[in-house]
């Protein structure tokens, strides 16, 4: 088996007390923002399945973001919403951003002893093989510094730019779709047939 000198050459010991204020901030609101992501991307599933929220939240459980974008394209299927939104870029952004949040939240933050700066390192949390992406991301050691941390947010933004434009899509479908079934008897489906 081959050993990882990048991993095993330094002395990394858990921060067992607050990270710096800027730092903490800086986590913080990425993982804020992907819960943002979170309730956008809600919305829409709800609205598409045409349930409250209230319902939503007891009978959806998050979907991994690949089995998301199929139950949303199916769902534009079985209402017959015609679109050309790029599902397959809206799966790799809510990739892309789990990935950063699950390395955000998942990862220990570690300092070098070795080191003369005091930085920051990621030290991979006892969960991090379930998300083979955070794993790409945070490789044992890697630097936790402000391009880093920029890094992840951009990946959570794209996301959230990229959900809250299929949210503005599907909302504008239902309504066209919704007052479709208000003025035709043929596309009300709650109509006893004739």
């Amino acid at each position: 088996m081959e050993k990882n000198d990048r991993a095993f050459a330094r002395a990394l010991v858990p921060i067992a007390s607050a990270l710096p204020a800027t730092t903490a901030a800086a986590i913080g609101n990425a993982i804020a923002r992907h819960s943002y992501l979170d309730w956008v991307l809600g919305q829409v599933l709800y609205s598409l399945m045409e349930i409250s929220t209230k319902q939503g939240r007891v009978v959806v459980r998050p979907p991994r973001p690949d089995e998301y974008v199929r139950a949303v394209a199916d769902l534009f299927a079985f209402h017959k919403l015609e679109s050309r939104f790029d599902f397959d870029g809206l799966a790799r952004r809510l990739e892309q951003a789990d990935a950063a949040r699950h390395v955000l939240a998942r990862c220990v933050y570690m300092r070098d002893l070795g080191a003369k700066d005091g930085a920051i390192r990621l030290g991979l949390g006892p969960w991090a093989s379930s998300h083979e992406a955070a794993k790409s991301i945070a490789a044992e050691g890697a630097r936790l510094d402000r391009a880093f941390l920029a890094k992840r947010r951009k990946e959570i933004e794209d996301a959230i730019t990229r959900a809250e434009k299929l949210r503005a899509t599907t909302d504008r479908l239902l309504r066209r779709l919704h007052e479709r079934r208000r003025v035709s008897p043929g596309f009300n489906r709650r109509a006893a047939p004739r």
